[in-house]
């Protein structure tokens, strides 16, 4: 087996600031990691994980793993302009099978940070589904959320965006290690900003998300059949109509930009653009009874409205 191959649990070359192990040591005593993939697409549903990486801290120091994955299928186009990960690089390393039970045991039940976790956590979960595997008990953070609660000042709260505003270097952007590491900066750079414990403590439990233990593995992770062509929508992120049974515009149409599928402890959810409200929002697709796509007209007529 290559190297490329062989799983790396190690040292990582992560600088953390003093003050930075100090924050986060006080308020995760036990220690906490920070996790970041790259993925054939955004869909924990549909689509395959094509590199894991996570940066633990505890009071004993910093390890790290860092794992490319074969996800058996070609990687789309699209996907290696933005993360560089190509076909003949993951030819030869092991699958998600392999890794997964690994990755398990190095985070163990010690809280979690990802920036959009919840995308994160949805193709952890959903693999650790496939494969039969337990979930932990480990709290899920958000440092996207975070930011949005503490740094006001930033254009927008993407981690490239959040990172520069901070100063806080990503040597390669979107491949999973660097991203983790500065995840797991951006959020300890939240809690320096609060002025006292009470607000630290504040700034953590508004950035917890969900707990991994909260997903029910014995729920069916299957798409519906009458919802069975929605991946390719969600694939080109089109936008659509959906029928759905809740909310203010119950059991009607309403145009939405399919943006994932993806798990959810209340099950499995279309997350979109929701026009009608203006918000990104999670539909569950056991509450989607019906869709349809748009005319080019119509869409451009949404799109005007926005």
């Amino acid at each position: 087996m290559n190297q490329e191959a062989s799983m790396s649990i190690n040292m990582p070359d992560c600088h953390l600031e003093n003050e930075e192990m100090e924050i986060l040591l006080k308020n995760f005593p036990d220690g906490v990691i920070a996790l970041d993939l790259e993925t054939t697409g955004l869909s924990p549903l549909i689509d395959k994980i094509i590199e894991i990486s996570a940066v633990k801290v505890t009071k004993n120091g910093i390890d790290s793993f860092n794992q490319l994955i074969n996800p058996q299928i070609p990687i789309p186009p699209f996907t290696i302009t933005i993360h560089g990960i190509r076909d003949d690089m993951v030819r030869n390393s092991p699958t998600i099978d392999k890794v997964l039970p690994e990755f398990m045991k190095f985070i163990g039940d010690l809280p979690l940070i990802a920036h959009n976790a919840q995308f994160d956590t949805g193709f952890i979960v959903f693999n650790l589904h496939q494969e039969k595997l337990g979930v932990t008990k480990s709290p899920i953070y958000c440092s996207c959320r975070l930011s949005r609660k503490v740094f006001n000042e930033m254009p927008n709260h993407k981690l490239a965006t959040v990172a520069s505003g901070l100063d806080i270097e990503i040597v390669n952007h979107h491949r999973a290690l660097d991203d983790a590491i500065a995840s797991l900066r951006i959020y300890a750079h939240g809690l320096l900003r609060a002025c006292d414990e009470k607000k630290q403590k504040q700034t953590k439990n508004e950035s917890h998300i969900l707990d991994l233990s909260s997903f029910d593995m014995d729920k069916s992770f299957e798409i519906p059949d009458h919802l069975e062509l929605l991946k390719e929508k969600v694939h080109t992120q089109e936008i659509i109509e959906i029928k759905y049974t809740g909310g203010s515009h119950k059991n009607k149409f309403r145009p939405v930009k399919a943006l994932s599928l993806l798990p959810l402890p209340a099950g499995n959810v279309l997350y979109g653009y929701c026009f009608l409200s203006k918000l990104h929002k999670s539909f569950l697709l056991s509450k989607i009874v019906d869709w349809k796509t748009i005319s080019t007209k119509k869409r451009i007529e949404i799109l005007r409205k926005k």
